[in-house]
């Protein structure tokens, strides 16, 4: 458990950050904004400037609209699902203004997944339930853009080629890049987590062990179907996750062994090293990638987004791995655990 000192550290920084958004904007509202945030216990540490200015004022307001109406975080998922799959429906066509409309639906969608999270931090209903329907509508509306996408270009042609058409040569491009997307956002929901253990701790940071799922499994024999099956996904997710981090789990192993007490200055050590990168996770999650596709899109230039995933953000994924495994060694070793 991270004690008062960490407490105070986190709690300047936030202020130094609400007092810099005031004098940028020149707007007392974003603060107001800011400390609902707080409250709804969402750290501003893994949120850009991007949510800090456009989703969280939106959707903080809607996730207490929903809460007064009765609805729960996984309905409010649902709807996001919803409006990104319609939405994709609008891509197929070669007209820029259906393809607006499309991204109107997803931006809505995007904003439905800001507020889920915050329903359920607000009413104190967070669940694993919630977190794998949550993931699973993140790719569910990313897979609906790609197929749109991927029937619309088996009619158009290869960049730089004469008049040669995709045809179906654009499948096998659109499953690689579907397969490096879902590790990339895995892996930066991994390293999300961990920060926010350190952060706030265990219960702050929506962090499962592998081991602690297959013994949750193993219990639930007689439990409903829908209960098994989706705790038996979640927990191939966590193992991937955990397969490419082994100093992380090092580190968290050594620390279940002390009895999973985290000392202020080990938590200090790891937040501060851990601050330098926890933007790259933003670069691998939905909605920055999104924005990419969406202006591509727009300018004709959408071909070109799939190498963008396949090589760009695959080496961004793999430095981002290759600094937090740094970070968990430098921990480790320093606290000689």
């Amino acid at each position: 458990m991270v004690q008062n000192s960490m407490n105070v550290n986190h709690k300047n920084k936030e202020h130094r950050i609400r007092i810099s958004m005031k004098g940028l904007l020149h707007n007392p509202w974003f603060e107001r904004v800011a400390d609902e945030i707080k409250a709804s216990g969402k750290s501003e540490d893994t949120d850009d400037p991007v949510d800090v200015i456009v989703y969280n004022p939106i959707s903080i307001r809607l996730a207490h609209l929903f809460i007064r109406w009765g609805w729960s975080a996984n309905a409010v998922t649902c709807l996001s699902f919803l409006f990104g799959v319609s939405g994709s429906v609008f891509f197929y066509p070669q007209n820029r203004w259906l393809n607006l409309l499309g991204i109107c639906f997803e931006v809505i969608a995007l904003i439905l997944d800001f507020c889920d999270g915050q329903i359920a931090r607000l009413t104190h209903t967070s669940s694993q339930l919630g977190r794998v329907l949550d993931g699973t509508v993140d790719i569910t509306n990313f897979l609906a853009v790609y197929i749109a996408i991927g029937c619309r270009m088996m009619n158009e042609t290869i960049p730089f080629t004469d008049e040669i058409p995709w045809s179906f040569y654009i499948w096998p491009l659109l499953i690689v890049t579907m397969l490096c997307h879902a590790s990339q956002a895995r892996m930066a929901d991994y390293y999300r987590g961990l920060h926010l253990f350190f952060l706030n701790g265990r219960n702050s940071s929506n962090m499962t062990r592998a081991k602690i799922l297959k013994s949750e499994l193993a219990a639930q024999k007689g439990s409903p179907l829908y209960e098994r099956v989706y705790r038996f996904f979640y927990l191939i997710y966590t193992s991937d996750q955990e397969k490419y981090t082994p100093r992380a789990q090092r580190l968290l192993n050594a620390l279940e062994e002390k009895g999973g007490t985290v000392s202020d200055e080990l938590a200090e050590a790891y937040i501060t090293q851990s601050r330098r990168y926890i933007q790259l996770t933003n670069t691998l999650t939905y909605h920055i990638r999104a924005c990419t596709l969406f202006v591509l899109l727009m300018l004709r230039l959408h071909a070109f987004y799939f190498p963008l995933v396949i090589i760009v953000l695959e080496v961004v994924k793999w430095f981002m791995i290759a600094r937090y495994e740094k970070i968990a060694k430098n921990v480790y070793e320093r606290f000689c655990l």
